[in-house]
């Protein structure tokens, strides 16, 4: 049995820490943990005019803005600088918080490694009257730190390590890495040149892309774009060879006699060309036209992504009226032949007395054309269509797309042989297709036709 002294003590001092609960919970400490935290640097991004770093036993490293406000490396560097990795060091100073103030008043700098420029040295300028240094020192005992002072200020400071982190660049970090410079959205045309084989693209309209070499044909939007993307974006990832003087040539060190790759890529600047060389450590390295004078390193996904077939930047599909709705079909099987018509959001068989027809037989109809796809380029002369059989065919589809978007068309051969044969009117290529494609496309067809069961296009009113 309980001791009832003890289970008085325990009720009380249950009560107790209750109520210290409770006043704790209406009555929060004021205190803040920013408290300590004091803002040595605190300047708008677009005041910062030029940023210098300084290291031990390197070459300070200045960035200035030009009379563009674009950021540039001041003398003797004569490279391009990455705006979004130069606007990221800037944001650094905006601003530049200290972890806390160690002490009010220090004499001797040396302690902390603080002497001098210390381990880091950064010099701003804000204007013609406004510049401010901030050195770095030695780390916190805890390591998780880094001493700090600002030239002309009293105080010891001590900031996360992750802020020194940031000031941490060399020339490579801050300079544009792309290769070429290209305006994306103006480009007209692109030249790929691999080993033997030489593919040029031309655009037309905002995103249609045509084959013109080896000969014309139709052209995957997709994988062209995929194509002049990885271009433009590419990047070194180190520098070989700079070039020390403007107009310099590259030292002969690594030759280019026998590229890789060579791409070419027209926008309203004139030409850019890109120029890939694989050398006997299996790794690629290139020079630029817009980059003269250099070779760099480049990635093997780079290089090795330029060297694909024909066939992959081939248009494969028959039709291109995408998920939207066109507003006419016309099909012929044989001497069978049909009209579709959307009309106030209804498909009506017009060839035979204007017959709703379920919009679900129409859908499948649409995805079977959708999906009419080469499976194999037969042929990319129009004088062979006749010798399989295009000259006499037993299919043809036509769509008529919404918006005045054009008529698309197709034809099919017999579905009695092994392989099917398609072509497009007024294009050369004879394409293989799936069997088992066309033979859906008949089924559909032969759908199209039944008479609608009694009730059935009521039920789908009513679901509607």
């Amino acid at each position: 049995m309980m001791n009832p002294t003890r289970l008085l003590i325990a009720v009380a001092v249950m009560a107790i820490l209750g109520g210290l609960v409770y006043y704790a919970e209406e009555n929060p400490p004021s205190f803040s943990f920013d408290d300590d935290r004091v803002k040595i640097v605190d300047l708008e991004a677009d005041d910062i005019q030029e940023l210098t770093i300084l290291r031990p036993g390197a070459e300070p490293l200045t960035l200035r803005r030009n009379e563009d406000e674009k950021w540039e490396f001041g003398a003797p560097l004569k490279i391009p600088a990455d705006e979004s990795a130069v606007s990221s060091l800037v944001s650094s100073l905006t601003p530049l918080n200290s972890d806390r103030v160690v002490e009010e008043n220090v004499t001797d700098w040396k302690t902390y490694g603080l002497d001098g420029a210390g381990s880091l040295q950064v010099d701003v300028k804000a204007g013609e009257d406004e510049s401010y240094s901030i050195i770095f020192g030695a780390d916190t005992p805890t390591g998780s730190g880094v001493y700090a002072r600002l030239e002309g200020d009293p105080r010891l400071f001590t900031l996360y390590s992750y802020n020194k982190t940031s000031f941490e660049k060399k020339v490579f970090d801050l300079r544009e890495k792309k290769l070429l410079s290209i305006d994306g959205d103006k480009i007209s045309r692109v030249t790929v040149d691999v080993g033997r084989r030489s593919i040029e693209f031309g655009k037309s309209g905002d995103d249609d892309w045509q084959i013109l070499k080896p000969k014309p044909l139709r052209a995957d939007n997709f994988a062209v774009g995929d194509l002049v993307r990885s271009v433009q974006n590419g990047e070194m990832i180190s520098v070989l060879e700079e070039a020390l003087e403007e107009g310099a040539a590259p030292s002969g060190k690594y030759s280019f006699a026998k590229p890789f790759a060579l791409v070419e890529v027209v926008d309203e600047s004139g030409a850019h060309t890109l120029t890939i060389a694989k050398g006997e450590d299996d790794k690629y390295y290139a020079k630029s036209s817009d980059l003269p004078g250099g070779v760099y390193e480049v990635s093997s996904t780079l290089a090795e992504g330029l060297d694909k077939p024909l066939a992959d930047f081939r248009n494969k599909k028959l039709f291109g009226f995408g998920f939207e709705d066109p507003v006419s079909v016309k099909l012929r099987d044989g001497d069978t032949r049909i009209v579709i018509e959307k009309k106030d959001d209804k498909w009506i068989l017009t060839s035979h007395e204007d017959r709703e027809l379920e919009s679900s037989k129409v859908q499948s109809l649409l995805d079977d054309l959708r999906g009419l796809r080469a499976k194999e380029f037969t042929s990319d002369e129009e004088a062979d269509q006749e010798k399989y059989g295009l000259d006499q065919p037993a299919l043809e589809a036509e769509v008529v797309q919404a918006d005045d978007k054009g008529t698309e068309k197709a034809i099919m051969t017999s579905l009695d042989g092994e392989k099917v044969y398609a072509a497009i009117p007024g294009q050369p290529s004879t394409y293989e297709i799936e069997k088992s494609d066309a033979e859906s496309l008949r089924s559909n067809i032969e759908e199209l036709l039944k008479p609608a069961e009694e009730g059935e296009g009521e039920d789908e009113e009513e679901q509607e």
